[in-house]
């Protein structure tokens, strides 16, 4: 006994200083808000103009936290911002199973190994480790985020169009008299024309998880083990806003000056056609969701089998730093493995119950509800050498009402200005000496459904030496839902001490 406490607290100092090593602090960094509110400040909040020098003060006619929560780019904002920290914060975990299992053989009165394979990285198998087996491990994994929904996150192609404020109107339209300071029915944006303006926001994000988790498995009895893994976590974000005035009525032709009024929306009036570029970026390290792990294996054929097995994820990272999901997760999963020669298969079936929100919720915006999801895994181990083992797994997971931003194309109806010599048209609604137009432009728009996530998974399970293993893997998306990165890596060590 002495022997192995002696070797788990050597593993253990190792691990330590890994971790130490990632530089972890409990705290955010370099920024005065949460990670979780970045996004939502740059793009709602801080996109100011000039005071204005037509009509009433316009300085937050376009930024809707300030006074216009009802915008359709606040929805937008909050399904973007939801589904990001619902993604980094419950991305999978290697699973703590040890690679090595052992059995009783009565025939000989000593152990053996229970299997030949080392086992699935990303998955479950159903053996058990072994009555009163101890494994220990640790594995680090590394996400840089590029695409969303299919969109490049870090050139721009990701734009937000905020419209202007219904900030006031003309009771008579056609006459332009009886002018009021009060909204004309909360969302009107042809009187007067000028609100018919808008303001296209770039995005260009940057976002990268560091995840080093310390693992440990003990086995009961022969068919029961208990599991916990410990992940600490480092979040990195780098988020710029370039926001371009559309000017589709106070200068629907900048060639022809004399219809331009290019200081009644302007970021600064000595360059009116100049672009606001905004910058903001952090990073937050610390704990994240603790996970307890039970596995029971309740039918024995040869390697393999049926077992069942519990996650509880409780909500120990800090949700408003995007380390934690925000809530208690459980995950319920049945698992069926076999073995046959050098081949071994792993199907897992599950389904996580989920309570809590994520992070993001601050100014009048409500966070996202962590959603229950649905899991399925599987996959193949190959036995290449009795210290190696091959492996190739998918990792699927449907997140029940997450939603989804589907890039759509959108009519914009303004009014607009004559040009020299023209004809106006009929205007919108009412207006005398304008056309009514219309534009179009592609946005993100909501939609209630499930978001559903297909991983694939390569890696190899090497035995170094003794009961050491090694483990390296890659996971990439096999879809463009979501946010995703184009690969994760992950590298990792195990000990089982017998």
């Amino acid at each position: 006994m002495r022997d192995r406490r002696d070797e788990v607290r050597k593993f253990l100092a190792v691990v330590g200083a890994i971790v130490g090593l990632s530089g972890t602090t409990a705290f955010a960094q370099g920024q005065r808000l949460p990670l979780s509110q970045v996004l939502p400040e740059l793009v709602l909040r801080e996109i100011v103009l000039q005071p204005g020098t037509v009509g009433p003060p316009h300085v937050a006619h376009f930024s809707p936290l300030t006074n216009d929560l009802n915008n359709p780019v606040v929805g937008i904002v909050q399904g973007f911002n939801g589904q990001m920290a619902t993604q980094f914060a419950t991305f999978p975990l290697g699973s703590s199973a040890g690679g090595l299992t052992y059995e009783f053989d009565p025939s000989v009165g000593t152990l053996r190994r229970g299997s030949a394979s080392f086992g699935p990285l990303f998955s479950e198998r159903a053996l058990t480790i072994g009555r009163r087996k101890l494994s220990v491990g640790f594995n680090y994994q590394h996400t840089s985020y590029n695409t969303f929904e299919g969109q490049n996150l870090d050139d721009g192609s990701i734009k937000f169009y905020l419209r202007h404020q219904d900030c006031c109107h003309f009771d008579d339209p056609a006459a332009l008299t009886g002018f009021s300071t009060t909204p004309l029915n909360g969302n009107d944006r042809l009187n007067p024309p000028f609100k018919g303006d808008v303001i296209e926001a770039a995005l260009s994000l940057k976002a990268t998880t560091h995840t080093a988790a310390v693992f440990a498995n003990y086995g009961v009895t022969d068919h029961w083990d208990v599991g916990l893994a410990v992940p600490f976590v480092r979040v990195n974000l780098e988020a710029g806003v370039t926001a371009r005035i559309l000017r589709l009525v106070t200068c629907p032709d900048p060639a022809v000056p004399s219809q331009c009024f290019p200081t009644t929306h302007a970021f600064d009036y000595n360059n009116p056609f100049v672009p606001l570029v905004l910058q903001q970026s952090g990073h937050a390290a610390g704990l994240g969701d603790v996970v307890l792990r039970t596995k029971y294996h309740f039918l024995r054929r040869g390697n393999g089998g049926l077992a069942a097995a519990v996650d509880l994820r409780l909500p120990t990272g800090d949700k408003n730093e995007l380390l934690g999901a925000g809530g208690v997760q459980g995950k319920f999963l049945l698992i069926a493995s076999s073995e046959r020669g050098r081949f071994g298969q792993h199907v897992n079936i599950g389904y996580t119950m989920a309570g809590g929100r994520v992070g993001g919720a601050f100014a009048g915006l409500t966070s996202a509800p962590l959603p229950d999801e649905i899991n399925y895994s599987g996959g193949l181990e190959f036995v290449a050498t009795r210290r190696l083992t091959v492996i190739g797994d998918f990792v699927a997971r449907t997140l029940r009402g997450a939603g989804r931003l589907d890039l759509v194309s959108k009519q914009f109806e303004y009014n607009e200005p004559p040009s020299p010599g023209g004809i106006p048209g009929p205007g919108c609604g009412g207006f005398v000496g304008f056309t009514c137009r219309t534009t179009s432009f592609k946005e993100f728009a909501p939609r209630s459904s499930d978001l559903r996530l297909l991983l694939g998974t390569a890696g190899v399970r090497y035995n170094l030496i003794g009961n050491v293993l090694v483990s390296a893997s890659v996971l990439f998306p096999l879809t463009n839902a979501g946010l995703r990165s184009r690969v994760t890596t992950m590298i990792g060590m195990d000990y089982v001490i017998k």
